[in-house]
């Protein structure tokens, strides 16, 4: 949008003329990477795909304001290669930059693209009662590990590899201490054009009472209702957590028909511990999600409901189970597991990942993340399992870090 990018320019020109460029921090990343893609069947297909982005970040302090930028740039070639979007976008920005700069045109055949993504562009004031951060930023909350809950803004899938840097929105979000370790948190996130219906807001209050961080939440998204909140608290020598959200979807909207309409809540609870001096760390987590279907059967309906069209949820089933554990048998290698059973399919999601740091600022990873189940009918195509479903990934990659 050519008005969206005046803004952009107008805010770099001020960057850059603040009169202390020579105080701006400047660091990013490059992180090349290969996948193969295994589509199950029936339409079974290895799909080959190679990525290399390169962010670029800057901050400037300016007394108590604080200015951030990130700019990502990422060639990918493949069979095909990746689309990207021209105009519009799903996620939380009032407009943005065309993510495809080439091929202008797109066949659905074309072995490379050249995608970009301003991914950060904020200004934070620090006052004597609180912080504003106005722009393009970060925003995420909740403490499970699997699925969260109350992280609707712009949660990650499960099975993503690359969990780095959490995907910008664009808000207006103000923060008030209200005590030692406590703080009450409000906002307003812009979607498409800033319609209401595409935007949201909230209030959550984070508090440490009785040796335990609790949160509340209350907000709205796209003309949802959303309240939940968080536990989390040290049990002897070890974590746990609980994490619940319930959501009524269309309550906003006045003309919304009945069948638009659905009450749902989901809850995540679990539990971490270290051992060996931190050489081996492991997780449990359960998670039950109440839109979802108990048998396989029900999911070709099920995924038409509000909750997976306006709601925000992805899982078909109700109770599942997320086990995970990292081994670090020298100070360099990490090796991790984890997984996402679906106790009534049954199926499950498995990634196995093999990390090592080469030096401070370059390392290198490898894996495989699939699906563990039954695929679809290939005389009816309808879901017999759900991560049975769910494409594999072997992937490698390194990341340099400047």
């Amino acid at each position: 949008m050519k008005s969206f990018g005046s803004v952009i320019i107008l805010l770099l020109i001020l960057l850059i003329n603040s009169g202390q460029l020579q105080a701006c921090s400047i660091s990013g990343s490059f992180k090349p990477g290969i996948d193969l893609i295994d589509v199950p069947e029936p339409d079974s297909s290895l799909r080959f795909l190679s990525q290399a982005p390169l962010r670029l970040m800057l901050s400037q302090r300016l007394g108590s304001t604080r200015l951030a930028f990130a700019y990502m740039i990422c060639p990918t070639a493949g069979d095909p290669a990746l689309e990207g979007s021209s105009g519009g976008t799903s996620i939380f920005r009032f407009g943005d930059l065309d993510e495809r700069i080439l091929p202008s045109e797109w066949m659905g055949t074309e072995s490379f693209s050249l995608l970009q993504n301003l991914d950060r562009l904020s200004i934070r004031f620090r006052l004597p009662f609180s912080s504003i951060t106005l722009g393009r930023q970060a925003i995420y909350w909740g403490v499970s590990k699997s699925v969260s809950p109350t992280d609707f803004i712009a949660p990650f899938q499960y099975g993503t590899i690359d969990k780095e840097y959490r995907v910008g929105v664009d808000a207006i979000r103000s923060t008030f201490p209200i005590g030692m370790m406590s703080e009450l948190d409000a906002g307003w996130v812009f979607g498409k054009d800033a319609l209401f219906n595409e935007s949201g807001g909230w209030l959550r209050g984070r508090f440490y009472m009785l040796r335990t961080d609790a949160a509340l939440l209350a907000a709205c998204f796209r003309d949802n209702l959303i309240l939940g909140g968080s536990l989390n608290r040290a049990l002897g020598g070890a974590t746990g957590w609980f994490e619940l959200a319930v959501v009524s979807t269309a309550i906003f909207c006045e003309n919304a028909p009945d069948e638009n309409k659905e009450t749902f809540w989901s809850a995540s609870a679990g539990m971490d511990r270290s051992w060996f001096n931190a050489a081996l760390y492991g997780y449990l987590e359960y998670h039950f999600n109440s839109p979802g279907a108990n048998s396989s059967e029900d999911y070709n309906v099920t995924i038409n409901a509000p909750a997976y069209t306006a709601g925000n949820i992805y899982l078909m089933g109700r109770h599942y189970l997320s086990p995970g554990m990292t081994w670090t048998p020298m100070p360099l290698l990490n090796i991790s597991g984890q997984a996402l059973i679906n106790l009534t399919d049954p199926s499950a999601y498995l990634t196995l990942m093999v990390e090592y740091n080469i030096s401070e600022n370059i390392t290198l990873n490898g894996g495989i993340s699939r699906g563990a189940g039954k695929s679809s009918s290939s005389e009816t195509g309808d879901l017999l399992s759900e991560f049975g479903s769910w494409p594999g990934k072997y992937f490698t990659s390194a990341a340099y870090y400047f």
